[in-house]
């Protein structure tokens, strides 16, 4: 692609398709395992031996919506592409992609730093990519065009989530015996974190 702008809009419309299909693709081996038991166990004995596969789709489920949503959301602000924007979603639509085979071998092998590794991986792979790209849409003011710029604020979300993901995987690989994916439960810390950032840049302003 050259360095030449274009319309973003070409580009959220395909990475929009991307996340419908991949958290469509969340509920494959769920529906699998629905016709696999069928007649053979009670409704409260699929749930029962199944509970990890409906967690690992609710988890993958909120956190693709999440990480779209976060994207989506970037687009509002650009309007015009460039190289290096292309590059950046480009990454972070591969993670979004890859994430349905983690969620997968979650529910077909016990907890291993391979498994927590990858799953956590792929996270950090659309976060930092998303970071990234928000950054350098921070640092070109001019790809937004007519609309409002991206802000030091949308940059820091960014930042947090990507951090709290890296801090997770490393956490959860490290203690896979023990931990493992309930490290995932760092997330919930990024909103707290981010304003607490936010209040001390209000009071250096001031």
């Amino acid at each position: 692609m050259s360095s030449e702008s274009s319309s973003s809009e070409r580009l959220v419309f395909f990475t929009d398709a991307v996340a419908a299909i991949a958290i469509t693709l969340l509920i494959l081996p769920l529906m699998e395992s629905v016709s696999e038991a069928a007649g053979e166990e009670s409704f409260g004995e699929f749930v029962h031996h199944h509970v990890g596969q409906f967690g690992a789709f609710a988890l993958s489920f909120a956190v693709i919506f999440r990480l779209w949503w976060a994207h989506h959301n970037l687009f509002r602000h650009v309007q015009l592409l460039r190289t290096w924007v292309v590059r950046w979603s480009l990454l972070w639509t591969f993670a979004i992609v890859l994430l349905p085979i983690p969620t997968a071998l979650i529910t077909a092998y016990r907890p291993t730093a391979g498994t927590v590794a990858l799953y956590g991986g792929a996270l950090c792979l659309a976060s930092g990519s998303l970071l990234m790209l928000g950054w350098y849409a921070h640092r070109h003011p001019e790809l937004s065009e007519d609309r409002t710029p991206v802000t030091r604020e949308q940059v820091l979300g960014s930042a947090v989530a990507f951090g709290t993901e890296l801090v997770a995987t490393v956490i959860g690989s490290v203690f896979a015996e023990t931990i493992n994916f309930w490290a995932f439960l760092l997330m919930f810390l990024a909103g707290p974190i981010q304003g607490a950032v936010k209040s001390r840049w209000r009071r250096a302003d001031h």
